[in-house]
């Protein structure tokens, strides 16, 4: 029975991983993996990652490296029965925090177990989002310490005897919450925890400030981070309005860091004149005339043929996501199930109305490449919003 239910999980997992995988492949317009080479491809690995998009974090890391994952993620999430099973069969484990009652807490010790266990085996990486919460500002927030007591409990448990790793995870989106943006995942070099075995012997404590220290340095390099806070969206728009794209997002990412602490330094001063280019978020150049006239006619179609998937999906996300960290993670998730049916119907339309197989399902082919098109020409032509944006407007 055991090896029963653990055929059936497998399939599972790797079904709904095949179309996950490939809706977020179309979800985004760019994905790029820095350092891909970095990460152990063997042995217990810790993931610390920033926080910024919900759901769709771990989905990101989960499809950037080789390995299955465990997630930790909010326990409030699984208290519907439904959700549990499937979070569960995810390999997603809850979290509690302060705010859901000491009791709660208390439960957490179980979870330092699992995870011990799972980093002791060695087969499954583990993802932890270092921060504690999320945030949609392009800004690295201090580190809990929940990664630390986790690493730490592991390396106990095995006489730090143990290769534990943990890999300093940076995400780094373009338009945090729009379909047919960028996303970037750098992988920083591994931090093991053999070498603060002595220090931890000697003082448990400055051990764990040592590790969090170094973790959250190598975090660092790989995040777009804006400081000083006070000033967050002038620097932003300031950076905006000088930056420039190529092709490569990792170059992008060195230049872009280079170009923020430059500008940072002036918002440093006590009293600040600010730059007229800092004052709002700058409007991105229109696409040459000739893509303006050869892809209108695409745009048309993909557009009149996605509206009433669009449609839906804008009503049902504006009544029920109230959180917009949230906002990206549920599109992805609705339009694996809403663009397949909706579309479906659409071509079964067209088949009653030509009573051609081949046509409707020539038809059926175009929907999505063009839906995507569609929504690119959209976005550039219509509603030119900067690309790298941290905080995006609440809409598709």
């Amino acid at each position: 029975m055991k090896l029963v239910k653990k055929v059936i999980n497998t399939v599972f997992v790797e079904g709904i991983s095949f179309f996950v995988g490939l809706v977020l492949r179309f979800y985004f317009k760019r994905w790029q993996v820095s350092s891909y080479d970095k990460i152990p491809h063997k042995g217990p690995v810790i993931f610390a990652s920033n926080h910024q998009n919900a759901f769709l974090d771990p989905l990101v890391i989960y499809f950037s490296q080789p390995r299955i994952n465990y997630f930790l993620v909010r326990a409030n999430i699984f208290q519907n029965a439904i959700a549990r099973f499937w979070l569960k069969s995810l390999y997603m484990l809850p979290i509690y925090r302060a705010r859901d009652g000491l009791r709660a807490v208390a439960k957490n010790d179980e979870i330092i177990e699992k995870c011990v266990h799972i980093l002791t085996e060695g087969n499954n990486p583990l993802i932890i989002f270092a921060e504690g919460n999320h945030n949609l500002r392009r800004s690295l927030r201090p580190l809990q310490k929940g990664f630390a007591r986790i690493a730490f409990a592991t390396m106990e448990a095995n006489n730090f005897e143990l290769d534990l790793a943990i890999v300093p995870t940076g995400l780094n989106y373009g338009r945090h919450t729009r379909f047919r943006s960028d996303m970037l995942c750098n992988f920083g070099h591994p931090i093991y925890l053999k070498k603060y075995t002595a220090l931890y012997k000697e003082n448990p404590n400055k051990a764990y400030q040592q590790l969090i220290a170094d973790v959250y340095a190598g975090m660092d390099k790989e995040v777009i981070s804006i400081r000083p806070s006070t000033h967050y969206e002038h620097i932003e728009n300031e950076w905006l309005s000088k930056r420039s794209e190529n092709a490569d997002m990792i170059e992008d990412f060195a230049n872009d860091k280079e170009l923020i602490a430059k500008i940072s330094e002036k918002y440093k001063a006590e009293e600040v004149e600010i730059p007229e280019i800092a004052k709002q978020e700058p409007t991105p150049a229109l696409p040459s005339l000739l893509y303006r006239i050869l892809m209108f006619p695409i745009f048309l179609y993909g557009f009149i043929n996605s509206f009433i998937g669009y449609k839906l999906l804008s009503l049902f996300i504006k009544k029920v996501v109230s959180d917009i960290h949230f906002y990206a993670s549920i599109k992805s998730v609705i339009n694996l199930a809403l663009a397949p049916l909706i579309f479906s119907l659409q071509a079964y339309g067209v088949y009653l109305l030509t009573s051609n197989g081949v046509i409707a399902l020539l038809y059926l082919g175009t929907l999505p490449f063009a839906a995507i098109l569609a929504f690119d020409y959209k976005f550039a032509v219509f509603e030119r919003l900067p690309r790298m944006k941290g905080v995006a407007s609440y809409k598709l």
